[in-house]
């Protein structure tokens, strides 16, 4: 089966809902193999190392895929009933992370803005209500990090949220950050995707997937045969461990539409993290309490060699991924030692 053939039998399992599932039916991974006949001596074979950055950005393409689908649908759905019984009209704030793509995206994240600030006091008032059981089910998922409902909704604490709230602000930093979150996924034996994230230390893969969850991101030349990857899983057994509780958790929720993180699936994680968008994603990761307010933000660049980095700023405003790539990564800037963009503005 070739890419495109996988990326449509994928799509269509993304978009279809738990209840829509034959009893039975093998989810969409278990039929892909890897991209090479097992006897094929055509083309050169090329050997492509899923390691932890590779498994982890991979696992995270394919939750934003499947996520998407939900949120689109499903989940919009529920926001929007839920909504109408509070007569609560959807936010009028930064559309942050991926849901700037679509108007369907767009509403679901304003709607549920708004219901993650509704006053807990209300919740009688939608407990009769299934589609209010779904959202919490949904935002109550360990996979988004430990639930705490202050409010209607409950929102996630993650490692990420838990080494911010554990620093003090002034010392907020890329290095600091990242070691703290590590220590506190691994004391909370946490297997959110950012907890996943935090176990590896590697801070490009900690902001690419906190702003994936921020609401709960070859030439063939002629007369060649075209190479044929063989791909290498070098994987920590203890993350892998971790991120196959991720993976049930979110099964749990939405029906096996995720691979298991083995050696088996590692063409499935290497070929989606060759899809995935990673630099110029932005998160809002925290912001003061006086006024006026700034806001602290990751955000995935390049550096001057042209590795991925983190770039760590405060701003006056939230700057989404949108705003970020358009102001700085579009217009080809590189983030240079002094921590300043040039080639673009906020």
């Amino acid at each position: 089966m070739g890419p495109i053939s996988r990326m449509k039998q994928f799509l269509r399992y993304a978009f279809r809902g738990p209840s829509e599932r034959v009893a039975g039916e093998q989810p969409w991974w278990a039929h892909d193999k890897p991209p090479w006949p097992s006897q094929s001596n055509e083309g050169p074979r090329i050997q492509r190392v899923v390691d932890n950055r590779v498994m982890l950005l991979g696992l995270d393409e394919l939750y934003r895929t499947a996520m998407k689908g939900h949120e689109r649908t499903e989940l919009l759905a529920c926001a929007q009933r839920v909504s109408t019984a509070l007569h609560q009209a959807p936010a009028d704030v930064p559309v942050e992370g991926y849901y700037s793509e679509d108007s369907a995206l767009t509403t679901y994240f304003r709607l549920m803005r708004t219901l993650q600030t509704v006053s807990l006091e209300r919740a009688p008032e939608v407990e009769a209500i299934p589609e209010f059981h779904r959202l919490l089910t949904v935002t109550s998922s360990p996979i988004f990090g430990s639930p705490v409902r202050e409010n209607l909704l409950p929102t996630g604490r993650d490692p990420l949220s838990a080494a911010l709230l554990a620093i003090d602000l002034a010392q907020w930093s890329v290095p600091l950050l990242t070691a703290e979150a590590a220590k506190a996924a691994r004391a909370a034996d946490d297997f959110s995707l950012v907890g996943l994230a935090a176990r590896a230390e590697d801070p490009v893969v900690l902001a690419a997937l906190r702003e994936s969850v921020v609401l709960y991101a070859m030439v063939v030349t002629g007369g060649f045969a075209a190479p044929r990857f063989e791909y290498v899983w070098q994987v920590d057994p203890a993350l892998a461990a971790a991120a196959q509780h991720f993976v049930d958790g979110f099964n749990g929720l939405f029906g096996s539409e995720l691979p298991p993180p083995t050696a088996q699936y590692a063409h499935i994680f290497g070929d989606a993290f060759g899809g995935a968008e990673v630099v110029g994603r932005c998160v809002r990761l925290g912001q003061t309490a006086d006024r006026p307010v700034h806001y602290y933000h990751w955000a995935v660049c390049r550096d001057s060699e042209d590795q991925l980095a983190v770039h760590e700023f405060w701003h006056d405003q939230v700057v989404t991924t949108k705003r970020y790539r358009r102001s700085a990564c579009s217009a080809g800037a590189r983030y240079s030692a002094g921590g300043c963009w040039s080639g673009g503005r906020y």
